[in-house]
C-alpha cells in the first residue's frame, strides 16, 4: 500500500513537472522571435550605417537607399557589410519597394547638403506598438516605440 502511494505520488509529481516545463517553453518562444526580430533590425542598421560610412569617404557625401543598392552594397544576395555572425542580415534580400527587407520599411532621409542622414527602420508588422530602429550619420542606434504601448 505504502509503495502504490509513493509511486502514484511520484507520477503525479512527475505529470506536474512536465506540464510545468511545456508552459515555460511555449511562453519564452514568442519572446525569443521578437528579440531575433529586432536584433536583426539593429544589424541591418549598423549594415547602412557601415555603408554610408563607406560611401561618405569616398564621395563626400552620404548616398540614398537607391544608391546603395545601385552600388551593389544591399542587393537581393545580401550585402557585404554585415558581420557572417549574423547570416540572416548578410544573406537577406533587400530591395527597392516600401519593404527594403521582409517585414522592415526604411526611411533614410539625407540632409541638403548630404553630409547627414536619419534612418528610421520601421517594424511593418507591429502596427500596435510602432516599433522601430533611429540612427543617424553618429552611427549610435536607438530603439523606439509609440509612447501610449503598453508593452
Amino acid at each position: 500500500m505504502l509503495r502504490r502511494t509513493i509511486l502514484s505520488f511520484t507520477l503525479l509529481f512527475g505529470l506536474c513537472l512536465n506540464v510545468t516545463v511545456a508552459q515555460k517553453k511555449n511562453t519564452i518562444a514568442p519572446a525569443n522571435r521578437e528579440q531575433e526580430r529586432r536584433s536583426f533590425a539593429m544589424n541591418v542598421a549598423r549594415a547602412i550605417n557601415a555603408a554610408e560610412a563607406n560611401y561618405k569617404k569616398t564621395h563626400q557625401t552620404y548616398a540614398t537607399w537607391d544608391i546603395l543598392l545601385g552600388a551593389g552594397d544591399f542587393s537581393e544576395s545580401g550585402t557585404k557589410w554585415s558581420s557572417e555572425s549574423f547570416p540572416t542580415v548578410a544573406h537577406a534580400m533587400y530591395g527597392r519597394g516600401p519593404e527594403i527587407v521582409a517585414g522592415w520599411k526604411l526611411r533614410l532621409t539625407l540632409s541638403a547638403n548630404g553630409n547627414a542622414y536619419d534612418l528610421l527602420l520601421e517594424d511593418a508588422n507591429d502596427p500596435k506598438c510602432g516599433y522601430a530602429i533611429v540612427s543617424d550619420e553618429r552611427g549610435q542606434i536607438r530603439e523606439s516605440k509609440f509612447l501610449d504601448c503598453a508593452s
